[in-house]
């Protein structure tokens, strides 16, 4: 199981299809991770439309991997789903603690209150999850082009 190193996940999947069970520790970790929800003590409207804005986003995100995959002739999407999106998920959790710390701490130094969801951290999180989506798209669609042309 890959953490980091997406290029050679990527070329180890290029060369020949992972097996379930080569995958199967992938969807686990994005299931189990997935199935945490934290609990919230002061629920406002922003807190609605970030989770509106999360389960539309993982319905279009997917559909946009999907296409990027080669859409219904792209092979084993699932795998490289779940597989190159562990090692983008994880990647893009280090990138966004640095920016988090950084745009948090700036609206801290601003006194800008940060106790409960606004708008600006709405916008922080689509941001991130939109990003998100947009690198394991990339990742998925060289990965479909390296898989063709070997």
């Amino acid at each position: 199981m890959y953490f980091w190193r997406i290029e050679k996940l990527k070329s180890q999947m290029a060369a020949r299809s992972l097996s379930e069970r080569e995958t199967l520790p992938y969807f686990v970790a994005f299931s189990a991770i997935s199935s945490i929800i934290l609990p919230q003590t002061n629920y406002n409207l922003w807190d609605g439309l970030g989770t509106s804005w999360s389960v539309m986003l993982a319905v279009v995100g997917t559909v946009y991997v999907f296409r990027e995959n080669g859409g219904a002739v792209g092979k084993h999407f699932l795998q490289r789903y779940f597989a190159i999106g562990w090692v983008v998920g994880i990647r893009w959790l280090v990138t966004l603690v640095i920016v988090a710390v950084a745009f948090y701490g700036t609206l801290m130094t601003m006194n800008i209150d940060t106790e409960s969801t606004s708008w600006h951290d709405f916008l922080f999180a689509a941001v991130a999850e939109t990003g998100l989506y947009w690198r394991l798209g990339y990742h998925v669609r060289d990965l479909a082009k390296r898989a063709r042309s070997a």
